[in-house]
C-alpha cells in the first residue's frame, strides 16, 4: 500500500476517548544533529537568528540546563526513545548496516538492525506504545538506528545516517532539510483526525557545512559561519512546519519538542576526534524547548538540570499512556527507566533536586588508551572520572567549577579532594539506583 493511501486509511477513523479526558495531543519532535546551545538565539549566547525556535521559547518552556546521556548520535537517540542510559540499553556506538571503518565510536560489525539484535533493549520505547495506543507515527530524517522501519512507523523516510545534504551536486540541486519539511507538511495534511507523532530529524548541522549561500549573508564576517548559517536555515523550515499547525488551528492541541543529540566544541578537546564522544559542556549540553499549553506554561526558563532520556516519561505523559503491563500490581514485565516526565518536574520547585550523569565512549584514545568515562554534573560542579584500557587502568580525573569557570580551563580535581568525594559520594548512590556498575566501581575509586 501507498504511503499516501495508507495514512489515508489511518485518518479516517479518530482516536476514541471513552473516559470524557481531552483528546490527545499531536507530537512533534524536532531533532538537529550537533547542535550547540549557542546556535539557538534564545538561549541568548550570541547573536544568531533563529525568530522560530525563539517564538517556540517565548511561548513554551526553555530548559537552561538539557543534557545528552551520551554524547553520541546513536546512544542518544536510543537513550531519547527509551528513557534509559546506554548502559541498560545496550547501544554504545553507532550502528551501521555496511561497513563502519575503524572509529572507536562506531561497531566494527556490520548491524542490519539493533531491534532484532539481542545485544539491545531497544523495543520498549515510546513510539511503540503510542502506535500501539492508534497514534499514527511517522519518522523523516536521520534515524541512525538502523536503515530501515523497525516496524512501530505508520510513515518512514528516514535513513541511518551518512547521507549528504544536497540531494545531488551542492548548491545546484534540492537541499534535503528542505525536502524533509516538505515531506513533515505532507505528513501533517494525511494524518488527519487521529493523533499523531511525527519525529522531523535534521541531519544538519553536522558535517559537512555547506548550506545555501543566501544563509551565509546573515554572518559576514563571524566565526563558523557556515555552522550559523546551516542553523538559520534549519529555524526556517521548522517556522514552516509550525507555521502550518498553527494555520490549521492544531498547534495548541501539539507537544512540540525541539532538541539535538549532542553539541559540539570549538576547542580541542581531549578524546574527540569529530566533537563528539567527551563530556565537556560544549558537547553535552543541547538545546531543549518544549511547547505544549496544556502541561507547560508560557515563557519559563528552567534552570534545573534535566537530561534528553526525560522526553520518554514526558511524552507518555502528555499523551496519557502508561508503562504498565501484564497483571495488575505486577511489575516484572513493566519497563523500569532512568528518566522522569518533565511536565511532572515543572510543577515543582526549580532547583537541581538530582545530579545529571552523562556515560561517554570516546572516538580517540588519551596516551594511547582507550576509556569508558562517567559525568556528573550537578548545578556548580562537573566530576569526569574515566576507565582505561591498559594501565593504569584509573587516572586523575576532572573536576570543574561551572560557575567560576565555563570554559572548563581550571581542573581542581587534585586541589579539592573533599569535593570530589562528595561528588563521588553521589555517583555511587546513582549507579547503584540506576545499576550502572562502572559508575559505582569509578567512584568508589575516586573516593578511596
Amino acid at each position: 500500500m501507498q504511503r499516501r493511501t495508507f495514512l489515508g486509511s489511518l485518518a479516517a477513523a479518530p482516536l476514541a476517548q471513552t473516559d470524557g479526558s481531552p483528546q490527545p495531543p499531536n507530537i512533534l519532535l524536532v531533532l538537529f544533529d550537533k547542535c550547540r546551545t549557542d546556535a539557538i538565539g534564545a538561549y541568548e549566547e550570541k547573536n544568531v537568528s533563529t525568530p522560530n525556535l525563539d517564538r517556540l521559547a517565548r511561548e513554551g518552556v526553555l530548559f537552561r540546563h538539557a543534557y545528552t546521556p551520551q554524547a553520541l548520535c546513536g546512544p542518544a537517540r536510543a537513550s531519547i526513545l527509551t528513557g534509559k542510559y546506554p548502559h541498560a540499553h545496550g547501544l554504545r556506538r553507532n550502528v551501521y548496516f555496511s561497513e563502519p571503518g575503524g572509529v572507536n565510536t562506531n561497531y566494527r560489525d556490520v548491524i542490519p538492525d539493533p531491534f532484532r539484535d539481542p545485544r539491545f533493549r531497544l523495543w520498549e520505547n515510546f513510539v511503540y506504545h503510542l502506535n500501539n495506543a492508534g497514534y499514527t507515527t511517522g519518522a523523516i530524517g536521520k534515524w541512525h538506528l538502523g536503515p530501515g522501519n523497525p516496524g512501530f512507523f505508520d510513515y518512514f523516510k528516514s535513513f541511518n545516517s551518512l547521507l549528504r545534504h544536497w540531494v545531488g551536486e551542492p548548491h545546484k540541486s534540492r537541499w534535503r532539510p528542505d525536502v524533509h519539511a516538505d515531506d513533515a507538511l505532507h505528513f501533517i495534511e494525511q494524518a488527519g483526525a487521529r493523533p499523531w507523532f511525527l519525529q522531523l530529524s535534521f541531519y544538519a548541522p553536522h558535517e559537512p557545512l555547506d548550506p545555501p549561500k543566501q544563509w551565509l549573508e546573515k554572518y559576514p564576517g563571524k566565526d563558523h559561519r557556515e555552522y550559523y548559517a546551516t542553523v538559520s536555515n534549519l529555524d526556517m523550515n521548522v517556522g514552516r512546519v509550525v507555521e502550518r499547525l498553527r494555520q490549521r488551528g492544531a498547534l495548541d492541541n501539539t507537544l512540540v519538542i525541539f532538541t539535538a543529540d549532542h553539541g559540539r566544541p570549538w576547542v580541542e578537546r581531549p578524546g574527540t576526534l569529530e566533537g563528539i564522544g567527551v563530556g565537556y559542556e560544549d558537547v553535552i549540553r543541547v538545546p531543549l524547548i518544549i511547547r505544549y499549553p496544556r502541561l507547560f506554561a508560557a515563557g519559563r526558563r528552567w534552570g534545573a538540570g534535566v537530561t534528553t532520556a526525560d522526553l520518554m516519561p514526558t511524552i507518555l505523559d502528555a499523551a496519557n499512556i502508561s508503562l504498565n503491563q501484564g497483571l495488575a500490581n505486577d511489575r516484572e514485565f513493566t519497563p523500569a527507566i532512568h528518566a522522569r516526565s518533565l511536565a511532572a518536574e515543572l510543577r515543582g520547585e526549580d532547583r537541581w533536586s538530582r545530579p545529571i550523569v552523562v556515560q561517554n565512549i570516546p572516538q580517540r584514545g588519551i596516551d594511547g588508551s582507550y576509556y569508558e568515562e562517567r559525568v556528573l554534573r550537578t548545578e556548580r560542579h562537573k566530576l569526569i572520572l574515566r576507565k582505561f584500557e591498559i594501565r593504569p587502568v584509573l587516572r586523575p580525573g576532572e573536576l570543574y567549577d561551572l560557575t567560576a569557570d565555563p570554559g572548563e580551563g581550571n581542573n581542581l580535581y587534585e586541589r579539592a579532594p573533599t569535593l570530589v568525594k562528595e561528588m563521588a559520594r553521589l555517583l555511587t548512590q546513582w549507579g547503584e539506583t540506576h545499576q550502572d556498575p562502572l559508575a559505582v566501581e569509578l567512584a568508589g575509586w575516586a573516593a578511596r
